[in-house]
């Protein structure tokens, strides 16, 4: 710091308030005027853990956030351009690695031909840490601390002798009590007139810090009527027990700050049993209408029937009669089962099997289904398929309901005569499925909301076409439970659009062969290897045996950490084929524990010549689970309970991949 160096003299005189602030059991310090620290006392080091050597000039920013050091950095930058004080609230990684939330206080410091050379202050944190905070310091050690430090700090700083009188107080201490700073020498609190209760709280911690050697913590607050201001106050004894250092925090905001807090969070979680509670009773009123309205349609759709059989639908009229009862039928159970769908798909609630599938027969079926409302408005439908067969991860009959979402849409869209293609493309490690039309296209303005529940492609300014506009919103959230994403193209209206499905590629070693069937022995797992990670004990003995009589060769671990170590000390040769691991496991859950072991198998590619396959075991069915594992690098992503059999055939084929991988 810039500031003048005291004489002899002043060092002298000053060494009661260096010792003050040694001892201090909040943070000081001074800095100059670009905010590089010049000195910090040891309470820095109690709190952080950083060396007060390290912490001088910028060094303390290392132990900030990196996120929010140029917060504080700008705060210094603004209080050196006004020469003014100011204060910030930031994060600091206390010394046991948990972030902190913390006040830094800063004043300016002026020789006295009234030039600014830099600040004086404090940093304290809101809630306090465990931690010790014991005086351990040599005397005499740097350099003396001006006074004025301990003036300029918003902090009441008080220090007592064994007969709890004051030796010392400062301005914001005199501020506090309403009495004169000089006023407390030689003066205990009670004979200040302090309020008896806070004396007594004061004298107390002071005369318990002396006595046992530790800091003392105690809050209180005051009430005036109309406000209540609260204060932490920490107490630390001198070496050798000679006198005690007090330092007063005004906590209010703190306080207030954290019944707010209390406040939302009370209504956070209120708010929360009140949205279950209204997605239970959705659920319910939509599964009784559901049925509700099921039954009558398959009364309907049955007489329907029956008078096809009975009526001569040759009579003018009739046979058009019965297929437009049979068409209405079938639209009002396409609604409600997407009406179904879209609402257990919002609230995570959608779950079906997925299982490795080639795509392009999901794609064909759809095209298929579409043929006939293709040809009743004379549209051509025109595929692209790839020469080589992609396979994908997912549910058949899902992935056929999305790409028919998107053909139904597209033929209602273009104009008799038109054309849709439907195009499947890899593009990296994703396929894309493209449907396209030259038809109505899409307006800018309803393109942001494209794929929101209940808009309609044509805007809400004119309802043309039918249906409830579940269709796209299904569509997104089918992609997504699958991993991948959607998209839509168009260049306004009277242009046509481009809806895509971009789903994530199983690897081409995945796809040699599919998974057995279920009338497969159960020595079919014989000589593969498994390892597997599960932390809860009856679940993971459960399974190690069924693997195990299924012929396989099980190595059972009950953490994360554990299976890394066994990956580390195994031979190559003796490497799992698969990985079957649980997701919510303490500590390392199983995504954590996956990233761990790509790690180490890139660290060592003559050990792993290509990645150990992985399946996922979960209880989480939330759409935000199921894509977090797979982008993790599990292939396969299973809900809890586990159907053995479908369990045994992926590792089955997992294994076979494997062994592919590794000749």
């Amino acid at each position: 710091m810039a500031a003048r160096r005291p004489s002899p003299a002043a060092s002298a005189s000053d060494s009661p308030f260096r010792r003050l602030a040694d001892h201090a059991p909040c943070v000081l310090w001074s800095a100059a005027v670009d905010g590089a620290w010049s000195y910090v006392n040891p309470a820095w080091t109690r709190l952080t853990g950083q060396p007060v050597e390290q912490a001088l000039n910028w060094g303390w920013t290392d132990r900030i956030p990196e996120g929010q050091r140029e917060r504080v950095k700008a705060a210094f930058a603004k209080g050196a351009a006004a020469a003014a004080a100011f204060d910030v609230v930031h994060g600091l990684l206390a010394a046991d690695g948990t972030l902190l939330n913390v006040h830094t206080q800063a004043h300016p410091s002026f020789e006295t031909n009234h030039q600014f050379v830099g600040f004086s202050g404090t940093c304290l944190q809101y809630q306090e840490a465990a931690a010790d905070l014991e005086a351990d310091t040599s005397a005499g050690a740097g350099d003396a601390l001006a006074p004025q430090m301990l003036e300029l700090v918003s902090y009441a700083v008080m220090a007592y002798d064994p007969a709890l009188r004051h030796l010392y107080a400062n301005r914001a201490a005199g501020e506090l009590f309403g009495i004169e700073p000089q006023a407390f020498a030689g003066k205990t609190a009670r004979e200040l007139g302090v309020a008896p209760y806070i004396a007594a709280a004061y004298e107390q911690s002071v005369a318990e810090a002396l006595a046992s050697g530790t800091v003392q913590t105690f809050d209180y607050r005051i009430d005036t009527g109309a406000d209540t201001r609260h204060f932490r106050v920490r107490v630390a004894p001198e070496q050798g027990g000679a006198r005690a250092v007090a330092v007063t925090a005004d906590v209010t905001s703190w306080v207030r700050s954290q019944v707010e807090l209390d406040t939302l969070l009370l209504r956070e979680q209120a708010a929360r049993t009140q949205a279950e509670t209204a997605a239970n009773v959705r659920d319910q009123f939509l599964s009784v209408v559901s049925h509700e309205l099921r039954s009558p349609l398959n009364g309907i759709q049955s007489w329907a029937h029956v008078l096809e059989s009975r009526v001569d639908t040759g009579v003018s009229g009739v046979a058009r009669a019965l297929a437009g009862i049979k068409t209405g039928v079938q639209q009002q159970v396409r609604l409600i089962d997407e009406l179904l769908d879209v609402t257990h798909a919002m609230t995570g609630r959608l779950q079906f099997s997925m299982a490795l599938l080639p795509l392009s027969p999901s794609v064909r079926g759809a095209i298929a289904k579409a043929e006939k409302q293709a040809a009743e408005r004379s549209i051509a439908l025109r595929a692209e398929m790839p020469d080589t067969e992609i396979q994908v991860w997912g549910s058949a009959e899902r992935l056929e309901q999305m790409v028919g979402h998107l053909l139904a849409n597209a033929i209602k869209f273009s104009a008799p005569g038109s054309e849709v293609s439907v195009r499947i493309e890899a593009i990296g490690s994703e396929v894309c499925i493209a449907v396209g039309d030259t038809g109505r296209g899409i307006s800018s303005d309803v393109m942001p909301y494209l794929f929101d529940p209940f808009r309609h492609l044509d805007g809400l300014r004119a309802r043309r076409s039918e249906g409830l506009g579940l269709g796209l919103t299904l569509v997104r959230h089918l992609a997504e439970l699958h991993g991948g994403r959607v998209a839509a193209q168009s260049r306004g209206e009277g242009h046509g659009a481009v809806f895509s499905i971009y789903l994530p590629v199983a690897s081409e070693e995945a796809a040699i062969e599919s998974a057995p069937s279920a009338a497969e022995p159960a020595e079919s797992l014989s000589d593969v290897r498994i390892l597997l990670i599960e932390d809860h004990a009856e679940a993971r003995a459960a399974l190690t045996e069924s693997l195990r009589l299924a012929g396989a060769a099980v190595t059972a671990c009950d953490s994360g950490a554990q299976a890394i170590e066994h990956l580390r000390d195994t031979d190559a040769c003796a490497l799992p084929h698969v990985v079957v691991s649980d997701i919510a496991m303490p500590g390392m859950d199983g995504c954590d524990t996956l990233a761990r072991i790509r790690e180490l198998e890139r660290g060592a590619p003559d050990r792993f010549p290509a990645p150990i396959p992985a399946i996922a075991l979960t209880s989480a069915t939330q759409r935000e689970d199921r894509i977090r594992a797979l982008a993790s690098g599990f292939q396969v992503y299973l809900a809890k309970p586990v159907e053995f059999v479908q369990l045994a055939g992926l590792i089955q084929s997992l294994a076979r991949t494997a062994s592919v991988e590794r000749r």
